[in-house]
């Protein structure tokens, strides 16, 4: 049976980006607040810097090159990937120049699975970036930003949001922990009870599909 892709961010979900900038912003001098105290999206408020200047931080600093896998999390890409399931990452990197050709890097350097890569372009939604090549939508979306999903979700492009639990969203009452909400891709993903697909079976899927 074939499965509806999954919609994968990366940011704080495959990559410790929060952490980084964290780090970044903290070498820059800007003094940011505890990351556990991340209580807002908008970074530029905790910040105190404009978005010309958040963009500039992040691309100076190189955050989106050094940043580190987050833990689980490839290991939870790969069991996704075994069992037959189409891993999109969907980023709204849009903001660097060059993002697609670093997150590409970066996916390949750390042995992350993925079947395409989109970058968000500046002033798009996730679902108006992705509807014409996606008009199916997906089975999933993993996110740790509520707008996102809810974007999705009323774009009809998906069957169930998932979202990664970060301390900008802990106010959320909607989602709840084991529900809708996971403390990381790694514990949704075990939480799914992954089914591995064996090779061969994948290689008769694989060559009944070209034989189309």
């Amino acid at each position: 049976m074939k499965h509806l892709p999954i919609a994968v961010d990366l940011d704080d979900v495959v990559v410790v980006f929060g952490h980084t900038l964290h780090a970044a912003a903290e070498k820059a001098g800007l003094n940011p607040p505890k990351f556990e105290d991340w209580y807002t999206y908008n970074l530029c408020t905790l910040l105190n810097i404009n978005l010309e200047q958040f963009y500039s931080l992040i691309i100076r600093s190189e955050v989106l090159k050094i940043a580190p896998v987050v833990k689980g999390a490839k290991a939870a890409l790969e069991q996704l990937k075994a069992s037959g399931h189409q891993l999109v990452m969907i980023t709204s990197r849009g903001y660097h120049p060059d993002a697609y050709a670093i997150t590409m890097g970066w996916l390949k350097l750390h042995g992350i699975p993925c079947d395409e890569l989109i970058v968000v372009p500046e002033g798009m939604t996730k679902p108006e970036a992705v509807a014409l090549k996606y008009p199916n939508g997906f089975s999933y979306m993993i996110d740790d930003y509520q707008k996102n999903l809810a974007d999705m979700k009323a774009a009809g492009m998906v069957q169930r949001t998932v979202l990664v639990d970060k301390p900008w969203n802990k106010a959320l009452t909607e989602y709840r922990m084991g529900v809708n909400r996971f403390e990381s891709l790694a514990t949704f993903v075990e939480s799914l009870k992954v089914e591995v697909c064996p090779p061969s079976q994948r290689r008769q899927e694989e060559e009944a599909a070209l034989a189309i």
